[in-house]
C-alpha cells in the first residue's frame, strides 16, 4: 500500500502518503490502519517515525487512536476537532484576534442564515424548536452546563439546516472557540436570548433572510462586547477541561 520513505523528516512523508490513501478512497472513514510495526516495515522507517506521523494525523483530526485489544489507528468519520484546535492555536499565537474571529463569524453566519432560509425543512425547524424549549427549561432550573451545550447545539442545527456540511465545518469550530470565551467570562444565557432565538426562527420560517441576519448580527456583536469587557485584550482564556 505504501512506498518506502528515505528522508530526515520521514513523518511528514508518511502523513502525506496516508492522506493520499484517504483522498483516493483506498482508505475510508472507519478503516483501521495497519499496526505500527507493519507500517514501519512498509515505509522502511523506525517505529518512532511512524508514531510521530500518527500523532500528527491525530492532532489534525484525520485519524483517531483507540486503546485496548481491538484498538489502533482508525480513519476518522469526519469531524472538526482539528479545525477547532487550529483556530485556538492561531488565537494563542496571535495570528488571529477575537475581532478577526467575530468578523469572520458574522460573515459566515450571514451565508448560513440565507441558505437556511431557503433550505430548512420542517424537520429542521422541529429540532430547533425542541432545542429552544430545552434551553428555556435549563435556564429556569439553572443548569448552566446543559445550557451551554444546548447553545452549541443550536448553532450546529442552524448550520445543518443549510443541507451543506461545509457550513457545519466552518461554523462549528468557531462557535466552540467562542464558547471557551463565554464560559471563562461566565456569560449566562437569559430568557431574552431565548426570545431572540425564537424571533430568529420566525424569520427563517417566513424565509426572511435579511431579518434573520440582522437578528443574528446584533446577538453576535453583543456577545463579542461582553467578552471584551471581561477580556479586554481578546486573549483566549485558559479553561480547564
Amino acid at each position: 500500500m505504501f512506498k518506502p520513505v528515505n528522508t530526515a523528516r520521514a513523518f511528514e512523508i508518511i502523513s502525506e502518503q496516508i492522506r493520499l490513501e484517504i483522498e483516493s478512497k483506498r482508505l475510508r472513514p472507519g478503516d483501521k490502519l495497519p499496526p505500527e510495526r507493519e507500517l514501519a516495515v512498509q515505509f522502511g522507517v523506525s517505529r518512532n517515525a511512524v508514531r510521530e506521523a500518527l500523532r500528527n494525523l491525530e492532532s489534525a483530526g484525520v485519524i483517531g487512536m483507540q486503546k485496548g485489544v481491538h484498538g489502533g489507528a482508525f480513519v476518522q468519520k469526519g469531524g472538526y476537532d482539528g479545525v477547532t484546535q487550529s483556530i485556538r492555536d492561531m488565537l494563542s499565537l496571535g495570528r488571529i484576534t477575537l475581532n478577526n474571529l467575530t468578523e469572520a463569524r458574522l460573515e459566515i453566519m450571514g451565508v448560513v442564515l440565507r441558505l437556511a432560509a431557503a433550505r430548512a425543512t420542517d424537520e429542521d425547524f422541529n429540532k430547533l424548536d425542541r432545542n429552544l424549549e430545552d434551553s428555556r427549561l435549563a435556564i429556569v432550573e439553572k443548569r448552566h452546563e446543559d445550557q451551554m451545550k444546548l447553545t452549541a447545539d443550536f448553532y450546529y442545527l442552524l448550520a445543518k439546516s443549510t443541507q451543506n456540511f461545509a457550513m457545519v465545518l466552518l461554523t462549528t469550530p468557531m462557535a466552540e472557540v467562542v464558547h471557551r470565551f463565554v464560559t471563562a467570562a461566565e456569560i449566562q444565557a437569559t430568557e431574552s436570548v431565548i426570545a431572540s432565538r425564537s424571533e430568529l426562527l420566525g424569520h427563517l420560517r417566513n424565509r426572511d433572510s435579511d431579518k434573520a441576519v440582522e437578528n443574528m448580527s446584533a446577538h453576535l456583536k453583543t456577545v463579542h462586547e461582553a467578552i471584551l469587557r471581561r477580556f479586554p485584550d481578546g486573549t483566549i482564556p485558559v479553561v480547564e477541561v
